[in-house]
């Protein structure tokens, strides 16, 4: 693997007109960027979120177009698919699984919480929901205590 460079800084070598030389380089299903600049060859790295500097791998030519314009604003480069083999695994992504897992919990819960909340308001409005006055609750609450000391 070859030194790494970060985005921010190629960037500023493109707008110093410092690259000689840019190329798009396959890996199996996916691609990753090389650069050269005066005697150096570099690969644009990215930061995961648990702070590691690795390799950026691009799952398709269109996420590299757009970054390359984008964000570094490169707009001559080479490709050398020679090693693209389209029937290999697509790059997994842990982090974002783990993500929308997450996010697919929460918004399980609150679509839970809302039909919680929506059966009560319906039931106060209807007059089906039974209401306690506060030394109720306080009686209910020390029996249901005594029930569960003695278990």
């Amino acid at each position: 693997m070859s030194e790494l460079i970060a985005p921010q800084s190629l960037k500023d070598l493109v707008d110093a007109n410092a690259i000689r030389h840019a190329t798009v380089v396959a890996d199996k299903s996916a691609f990753k960027i090389t650069v050269k600049y005066c005697v150096v060859e570099r690969t644009v790295s990215v930061r995961t979120r648990g702070g590691q500097i690795k390799e950026r791998m691009f799952t398709s030519l269109d996420a590299v177009a757009r970054f390359m314009r984008d964000k570094v604003r490169l707009a001559h480069y080479e490709v050398n698919a020679a090693n693209f083999d389209p029937t290999a695994k697509a790059i997994k992504r842990p982090d974002m699984s783990r993500r929308l897992t997450a996010a697919h919990a929460a918004l399980s819960h609150s679509e839970w919480a809302q039909q919680k909340i929506q059966a009560t308001h319906d039931a106060m409005t209807n007059g089906t929901n039974t209401l306690f006055e506060p030394d109720e609750c306080a009686t209910i609450r020390a029996a249901k205590q005594r029930q569960n000391d003695d278990l």
